[in-house]
């Protein structure tokens, strides 16, 4: 067995014994429809497909599986209800939870308060009419054969006390929330050949049916609405979770953090997190002479698609956390 694969495997059998420690924790935040026992299998099988998330700091780790234990989704990538992403937060790697559009949708039909939710694509060739107002209509008849491209999405949710609510977005206001992104920006500033890797480019119909579901988050239970914001902080670049009283948690670690603050006490996942942190590559500050970072600052202080265009040009030749570190003062000078 190679040194690689040793490291992997070693990695792999901490995590599952840190996660065996905290199963009583699971048992509690977990809903009767999910067994400890599946959550722990389903998030090992996600570990393995997907070993970047070795590399994550383990405390967003066991945050994100905790989150998934919270609402009652599984991490397995195929049923759509959440997702495990690894990305970096100024040169550390993290993981966070992200719920699917279908984990959204669960979450709404299993807290009681909701009859039935569904949200749906529009094709240029589908017969469709919406209206808002004291008449408000919204009629939908999918074209049979080649419908087209998409044109609007649309969410519904039905409650129990006999009201609903709807709304529909525009593709050019799923477009726009699309390019707010601080992952697909990512995605599009390292893309290579053209090629853009990310869920926008070969999910484009659920990831706009996610959006549209968080569009009417505010009237759903609160479940959905934990959930939902939990989505948006990855969307503006932060770290979230939800921790074991069940409350949303904003990592501040994108934030400047203060070294005069101390923390004394310690949550049992940093408990488990802490025989196993990793090194984490320091920066010069922004004003350094560094010429890599003088030639960057030129570039943005000409504007963002002269940044852009640098980035692009020299992204091959950046260290390993380089463009995290300085992003946001880069995209102050640029704005």
């Amino acid at each position: 067995m190679s040194t690689s694969l040793t490291v992997v495997q070693e990695k792999t059998n901490q995590v599952r014994g840190a996660l065996e420690k905290m199963r009583p924790q699971f048992e509690m935040a977990l809903p009767k429809h999910v067994t400890p026992d599946r959550l722990l299998r389903v998030t090992m099988t996600a570990i393995q497909n997907n070993p970047k998330l070795l590399e994550c700091d383990k405390t967003s780790l066991y945050s994100a599986i905790m989150s998934c234990a919270q609402l009652g989704l599984v991490p397995d990538g195929i049923l759509g209800q959440a997702y495990m992403i690894p990305f970096k937060v100024r040169g550390q790697m993290k993981c966070q939870f992200i719920p699917g559009y279908k984990g959204l949708l669960t979450l709404a039909r299993n807290s009681g308060e909701v009859q039935s939710i569904q949200t749906q694509a529009v094709y240029e060739n589908d017969l469709f009419d919406y209206r808002f107002g004291l008449n408000e209509t919204l009629d939908h008849i999918p074209a049979e054969g080649d419908r087209g491209e998409i044109t609007h999405f649309y969410a519904i949710a039905k409650f129990n006390d006999g009201g609903h609510h709807w709304d529909v977005m525009t593709r050019a206001e799923i477009e726009s929330i699309r390019d707010g992104s601080q992952g697909y920006q990512a995605a599009v500033r390292f893309s290579k050949n053209g090629v853009i890797n990310s869920p926008w480019t070969d999910h484009f119909s659920e990831m706009g049916r996610k959006t549209t579901i968080r569009r009417i988050a505010k009237y759903l239970p609160m479940d959905v609405q934990k959930a939902a914001h939990v989505a948006q902080s990855y969307e503006t670049g932060e770290h979230s979770y939800i921790d074991t009283h069940g409350e949303v948690v904003v990592d501040a670690a994108i934030a400047q953090e203060d070294p005069a603050v101390q923390v004394e006490d310690k949550s049992a996942l940093d408990t488990f997190a802490d025989s196993e942190e990793e090194t984490v590559e320091k920066f010069e500050p922004f004003d350094t002479d560094e010429p890599k970072l003088n030639a960057a600052r030129a570039a943005a202080e000409k504007g963002e698609k002269s940044l852009n265009d640098w980035v692009g040009k020299n992204k091959e030749n950046l260290p390993e956390g380089w463009l995290e570190n300085y992003e946001p003062d880069l995209m102050k000078l640029a704005s």
